[in-house]
């Protein structure tokens, strides 16, 4: 009996011996070893080192999620034994941890070089984003897949421990004189970035399209800085008014008041100006349309409208307010009375008119009539309404009367 109680205390205790010299379990990154005898590691705990080449941290999370600790890479961290989820820069390796054992688990890194003063990004292959550092500046991340952004462009990473990927960008500048900013899409069309004119942008290699006031241009984009030229396109006029730029297939663009320049990549658009129209080339040089401007003068509360040489109404106004226009000829019209009117680049165009009052004791209209007996305008008795010079039949009920309205004068008709 005392021979059989001897074997199972020793089967017992091999058994216990096993399960203290347990191996912790296959690892590609993480290696283990003896705990050093200096470590300040308390009796039954063992210890855990995150290497990295950069100045970070290191989290450890138990099976439930919950931190139970953290240190500085390259500094031990003293643990119970078990298995702990690592997090560097949100990566993440699961480490195990053993009693009297240090547990050392190297990062790798990323390290994304470029000219411009951008930051970059970096995502798991879930699409959730981890960390980010300026251009330049290397982050420490565990083995494994990742996508790196810059300005929304993305290149893939595949990071190993102890060493680090290294990441180059070029650039892609837009120059212009104006104080706008220019787009960058993808070639799917999504919009990544924006910068102002003269400012480059960082962006991986590759094709990109480039926007600025919705002219377009193609980048390829390498190691290099890819710089687009541009021009300028400024309509200059005297009214407080604005002009608008189409592309060949009559898509509005961009606009902008009289004076002020727009900057285009080269190509030929269309500008329109209260619907005048002119066809222009944009090169790199600066380019500049003259317009000038139609006044009627009156000294009544009516408007004027404005007609190409095909008839279209392209503007209205009212009377002492003018009107710009792209050098041609136009017709300005009156209560139905048409005035020829020549426009020039950089002149202003006045035509004064008169008025005419049909005054009464009673009430009711007068109308006016052109020699040819076509209707003109009506008015309320003693109010005054603005015409052309030229004479005028006048009618108000039964009495029918011819007028001479002079330009800057007021004709009164007594019945």
């Amino acid at each position: 009996m005392m021979r059989l109680a001897a074997i199972r205390t020793a089967v017992l205790v091999m058994v216990a011996l096993s399960a203290c010299n347990k191996a912790p379990p296959l690892d590609n990154v993480c290696s283990y070893g003896p705990l050093p005898a200096t470590s300040e590691v308390a009796a039954g705990q063992g210890g855990l080192v995150t290497q990295a080449a950069t100045d970070a941290y290191f989290y450890a999370f138990d099976g439930a999620g919950k931190q139970v600790g953290s240190a500085h890479v390259n500094a031990l961290l003293p643990l119970k034994p078990g298995e702990y989820q690592l997090k560097v820069n949100n990566s993440v390796h699961m480490g195990a941890v053993e009693s009297a054992t240090l547990t050392k688990c190297p990062t790798g890194g990323v390290l994304v070089n470029g000219s411009t003063d951008d930051y970059y990004n970096v995502f798991d292959d879930a699409g959730k984003e981890l960390a980010s550092a300026h251009i330049g500046a290397a982050l420490s991340l565990f083995q494994g897949s990742y996508q790196i952004r810059l300005n929304n462009s993305s290149s893939a990473a595949q990071v190993q421990s102890g060493t680090t990927a290294n990441l180059t960008t070029g650039t892609v500048n837009v120059d212009a004189s104006t104080d706008e900013y220019y787009y960058v899409f993808d070639s799917a069309g999504s919009q990544l970035a924006s910068s102002h004119l003269g400012k480059p942008l960082g962006l991986f290699a590759g094709m990109y399209t480039v926007k600025l006031n919705n002219s377009e241009s193609k980048a390829e984009v390498g190691a290099e800085t890819s710089n687009i030229p541009a021009g300028t396109l400024v309509l200059e006029g005297s009214t407080d008014e604005y002009y608008y730029v189409f592309n060949a297939a009559g898509t509005q663009l961009a606009s902008s008041h009289l004076g002020r320049p727009l900057a285009l990549f080269p190509g030929s658009y269309n500008v329109k100006l209260n619907n005048s129209t002119a066809t222009t080339s944009v090169a790199t040089s600066p380019i500049t349309i003259g317009s000038g401007s139609i006044t009627l003068q009156g000294s009544t509360d009516e408007y004027y409208y404005v007609f190409d040489h095909a008839g279209t109404q392209l503007a209205s106004a009212h009377l002492g307010r003018p009107l710009s226009f792209l050098p041609g000829d136009y017709t300005a019209k009156l209560n139905h009375v048409s005035i020829p009117v020549r426009v020039e680049a950089g002149r202003a165009n006045e035509n004064q008119t008169g008025s005419l009052t049909v005054k009464s004791s009673g009430s009711g209209y007068y109308s006016v009539f052109d020699s040819a007996g076509t209707q003109l305008a009506s008015k309320e008795l003693n109010q005054p309404v603005s015409l052309p010079a030229g004479e005028y039949l006048v009618k108000a009920g039964s009495n029918t009367r011819t007028v001479a309205v002079t330009a800057g004068q007021s004709s009164v008709v007594n019945l």
